[in-house]
């Protein structure tokens, strides 16, 4: 697990995410040294390689399930006002239900099932980095 492995994985979306992404893991590699600290850990670079990993993972589904949630309560809001439930902008649709919102809930119901195969959504949503480099730590 490393920042390479993490552009890897993430080769295939949109340049824009990925380099948000990207941007978000760069800065905890920088903050790593600092982190470790208040770990109490010894940092060392496979150590700080699984920590950017799935703090860019972090910064991934945190993307996605804002995105969703943004997009589906304004929907909620528009349905319950009877107002014009369908939103345009351009030639997309970000009507709820039409493409983009459907794309969203799928690839969240899939980023979701894979965290959760492999035992990491909890690491990615409700662990602090300090408790994370420490569990990291932990299983070696």
């Amino acid at each position: 697990m490393s920042l390479r492995l993490l552009t890897d994985t993430i080769e295939d979306l949109p340049y824009a995410l990925s380099e948000q992404v990207l941007s978000y893991a760069r800065s905890l590699e920088s903050a790593a040294p600092e982190i470790f600290k208040d770990a109490g850990v010894k940092r060392t670079r496979v150590l700080t390689d699984k920590l950017v990993f799935y703090a860019g993972l972090r910064k991934l589904v945190s993307i996605i399930d804002s995105n969703y949630w943004i997009m589906d309560n304004a929907g909620a809001i528009l349905e319950r006002q009877n107002l014009q439930s369908e939103v345009r902008i351009g030639g997309a649709d970000f009507t709820r239900g039409g493409a983009y919102h459907q794309s969203l809930i799928e690839l969240r119901k899939e980023l979701f099932e894979l965290l959760n195969e492999h035992n990491a959504l909890f690491l990615l949503r409700r662990v602090p980095y300090v408790e994370l480099v420490q569990m990291l730590a932990d299983e070696r």
